[in-house]
């Protein structure tokens, strides 16, 4: 199986771009749904989801897409020692979205800040245990996790390592340059686009729109078709999401990647 979407789908900017100029903000996810089979759920990372909006999520789409739901920011970003109350909160809602076998994975991404020490090693240790039995996938932002170490602790824990797409620079684990390899069930694969100088620009409001802001080529999305096929060729359920979502760049991406897998002779 091999899914492909975006990060998010909530954009009102995008009318004229992706979604029709009047289409009601409500009837996004429904349109989405027309397009692509898989979503990440980013919304939830700012606020603690609960089951009535996990099902609204695969009411609204008639139950065509499987989501992706990115943990909360407090047991990412924002660690603190209610962390197993939130854990259990995240868990029930996501458990509502899986009980309609629409919940393809949770995305466990963490910041650059978060190095690899035994203090964190622990802690990612509990937080999976506490997701149990969804199945987690886990995005580090920093090459320290890149070890065979880590490796086999989460195919220990049935948990996946996300394939990052992104600026090779001093601290950031790009899937290419750090080799890293897809593990369990799902192979993951998150294209944040390739802005070296903005990777690292703007303010708090505005770093998200100049980081991610970025348009693939042709050339670069076919980069990874052998990388994608090969994965799937492996038994695994190849998940590919666009997060270069500034300017509808990433939702324009992600339906041309559908094209070239669908091509005849890919």
């Amino acid at each position: 199986m091999i899914l492909v979407g975006t990060s998010g789908y909530d954009h009102p900017e995008l009318r004229g771009v992706f979604y029709p100029e009047k289409l009601q903000r409500k009837d996004f996810l429904l349109f989405y749904s027309t397009k692509f089979d898989a979503c990440e759920i980013n919304s939830t990372f700012y606020g603690m989801p609960d089951s009535k909006r996990m099902i609204s999520f695969y009411e609204r789409s008639e139950g065509r897409v499987k989501f992706s739901v990115k943990m909360n920011r407090t047991l990412t970003h924002e660690i603190d020692r209610n962390w197993k109350k939130q854990a259990d909160d995240f868990r029930e809602a996501c458990l509502s979205l899986a009980e309609k076998d629409s919940l393809s994975s949770i995305l466990v991404q963490f910041p650059e800040s978060f190095h690899y020490t035994v203090e964190n090693r622990v802690y990612l240790a509990n937080l999976l245990k506490s997701m149990e039995p969804l199945l987690c996938v886990v995005e580090f932002r920093h090459k320290e996790w890149i070890k065979p170490s880590v490796f086999e602790g989460l195919a220990a824990r049935n948990t996946g390592i996300v394939f990052c797409d992104m600026p090779q620079l001093k601290n950031l684990p790009d899937g290419f340059s750090s080799g890293t390899p897809f593990i369990g069930k799902n192979a993951y694969i998150r294209l944040h686009g390739r802005n070296a100088q903005g990777w690292y620009a703007g303010g708090a409001s505005s770093k998200d729109t100049v980081r991610y802001d970025y348009e693939y080529s042709e050339n670069e999305l076919r980069s990874f078709i052998p990388v994608v096929k090969k994965a799937e060729n492996e038994g695994r359920v190849v998940q590919v999401y666009f997060n270069n979502h500034p300017k509808g760049t990433g939702f324009l991406n992600a339906i041309s990647f559908k094209q070239m897998l669908n091509s005849p002779g890919c």
